[in-house]
């Protein structure tokens, strides 16, 4: 099997993106609530880690936030708009995700069902 250029490229994001994650983690745990401690970890992983297509160049993916990062700001024509969309759509889906166990632990705490 032989790897190319672009996936020792995608290699590097995600070796790079575990190193951040790893830092952002020893910097959060002093956060006393886990709610919040969880959702910064689980925003920040989701944000390094979602590729999102490069403007003019098919079938070429980098990491959303370096698009977004790019197309906003040194590009003068730049086209950030799916990048956002692709990072909000993923902030929103990591949201609901850590939402619905949340909730459930509460209505069964509460007692409202039966288990």
């Amino acid at each position: 099997m032989s790897v190319d250029g672009y996936g020792i490229a995608w290699l590097v994001v995600f070796g790079a993106g575990l190193v951040t994650l790893g830092c952002w983690f020893m910097l959060t745990r002093a956060i006393g609530y886990s709610w919040l401690r969880t959702t910064l970890r689980c925003l920040v992983a989701g944000w390094i880690l979602l590729p999102a297509p490069v403007p003019g160049f098919d079938g070429q993916y980098a990491p959303a936030y370096i698009v977004v990062l790019f197309e906003a700001v040194f590009q003068k024509t730049g086209s950030p708009d799916e990048a956002l969309r692709i990072l909000l759509i993923g902030t929103l889906v990591i949201l609901a995700l850590l939402a619905v166990p949340a909730l459930l632990r509460r209505v069964l705490r509460r007692g409202l069902i039966d288990a």
